[in-house]
């Protein structure tokens, strides 16, 4: 019984990532339309003058404002990603914890920007404006971070491999 209890705890871990990545993305661009003038620049602290501050601009285009004729397709490629992304969550296996981490931010970066900005603002608000890179937001952050925990599942994987080709396997 615990073992189910845990499967589907782990299971529905990654939708309450994509709702946490949501909900925070959501909020900070809420503060930033509330509270900002589009084109305004607030500086963070003295210190980071130079190197980050909060700027609010919106885009049409995918992350970081690149292509922005594509938007509306971009929409419906997001849809279909969070399709494969529930599908393959059902079929991941107990251990896949990072992977569904990995995953759920994905998600949950994808409906931020993707869907809930493009279909009801008609664009992306962005506003962390690290100097000599594209502003960006919360949701765009989850994402990345998401393909970095997986490059790194991948390149772990890989290299495990090799060991057991190398040395054989413990088991």
């Amino acid at each position: 019984m615990s073992s189910i209890i845990s499967l589907l705890s782990r299971k529905y871990m990654l939708y309450a990532i994509a709702l946490i990545a949501i909900v925070v993305d959501q909020y900070t661009k809420l503060l930033v339309r509330k509270n900002m003038v589009a084109g305004e620049t607030i500086m963070v602290h003295p210190a980071l003058r130079n190197i980050f501050d909060l700027t609010y601009t919106t885009n049409t285009g995918v992350a970081f404002g690149m292509f922005k004729e594509i938007g509306p397709v971009v929409s419906v490629l997001a849809i279909l990603v969070v399709a494969i992304i529930i599908y393959y969550n059902n079929q991941l296996s107990e251990r896949d914890v990072w992977l569904r981490v990995a995953l759920g931010m994905q998600m949950g970066g994808a409906i931020g920007n993707n869907l809930i900005d493009r279909l009801f603002l008609g664009s992306v608000v962005d506003f962390l404006h690290i100097h000599y890179w594209p502003i960006f937001n919360v949701a765009d952050s989850c994402i990345t971070v998401g393909v970095v925990i997986i490059v790194v599942l991948m390149i772990r994987e890989i290299v495990q491999e090799k060991l057991i080709k190398q040395f054989g396997s413990n088991d």
